[in-house]
């Protein structure tokens, strides 16, 4: 059963910015793009890198150990579309980002 997970202020996730929650047992990537809030796992498929520690481009994250490749709308490892990370549905409201888990 899926239900609506407070992860953090509104105020606290910046534009162009990520940062780490845990809901639960998972740990998750909170992402602001374009004012639009993402959420992902924050391991990557590979090695169970942190990807808090990648680098943001445009839509896309690289893991910090071996450069995989995110889209953060998708999940989908640019290299091959059958590797994909979680990615889960946000919503933000009265000030409140919440996360579909």
């Amino acid at each position: 059963m899926t239900s609506w997970a407070i992860a953090v202020k509104d105020d606290e996730l910046k534009e162009g910015k990520m940062k780490p929650v845990s809901i639960g047992e998972r740990q998750i990537l909170l992402i602001r793009k374009e004012g639009k809030v993402f959420a992902l796992d924050n391991r990557c498929p590979h090695m169970k890198c942190p990807l808090q520690a990648g680098i943001l481009q445009d839509y896309y994250l690289k893991c910090p150990c071996h450069s995989w490749t995110f889209d953060i709308r998708t999940g989908a490892y640019i290299a091959s579309d059958k590797i994909r990370i979680n990615i889960y549905e946000t919503q933000v409201k009265d000030g409140i980002i919440s996360v579909l888990t």
